[in-house]
């Protein structure tokens, strides 16, 4: 059976020691009600932790209506699917420095990428809401996560949310080791007093 938001809510509520399970996070019942309250957080945070391969995306930045600040060159529109950004792609190559960008608040109020490389595109993790997609590890660390915030409201202990929380941390530091087995990175950058001898 493929894997669900319920599904992974039920392993939350299995973590935090509940009997019960739910059938849908609408349904009516304290523990699709609590679930359905911290899902969408718990789930960003999860994204956010980490560069998950499943959930990197490259996207061409949108040029923003408000002008870049002296500093800087060009202000792009900060992508509304992103949880996380990660890197601006260098099209120089992977072996070039890394192109600068801050994140901030624009004029009018909205979130902002700024930068001098033309054209930019960011790497960034989305905010990816399809289970399938997943790796046993997320829907583990995702399950945990939520059982973190669900554990006071259902059950009353304290240590139970601070031990969920602290096992979620943890999960999410070993992620770098469980994820670069589906992958070959380039090899390191040479130091640049070695790269100005060329």
């Amino acid at each position: 059976m493929a894997i669900s938001t319920v599904q992974i809510a039920n392993f939350a509520l299995s973590k935090i020691g509940s009997d019960s399970t739910i059938e849908s996070l609408t349904e009516n019942s304290a523990e699709a009600n609590v679930c359905n309250l911290w899902i969408d957080h718990a789930r960003k945070q999860a994204l956010a932790a980490f560069n998950w391969d499943f959930a990197r995306v490259r996207g061409t930045l949108a040029t923003h209506g408000d002008d870049a600040p002296t500093e800087w060159t060009y202000r792009y529109v900060y992508p509304a699917d992103c949880v996380k950004a990660r890197f601006m792609y260098n099209p120089l190559g992977r072996k070039e420095n890394p192109v600068p960008y801050e994140v901030e608040q624009s004029d009018n109020g909205t979130k902002s990428i700024v930068t001098d490389q033309i054209d930019a595109i960011l790497v960034y993790t989305k905010d990816e809401s399809t289970p399938s997609l997943y790796t046993d590890w997320f829907i583990e660390l995702l399950a945990t996560a939520l059982g973190s915030k669900i554990a006071y409201a259902l059950t009353g202990k304290r240590n139970l949310q601070r031990s969920l929380a602290a096992e979620a941390r943890f999960m999410a530091i070993m992620a770098p080791s469980v994820d670069a087995v589906e992958q070959e990175a380039a090899p390191p950058r040479d130091a640049d007093h070695i790269r100005e001898r060329d």
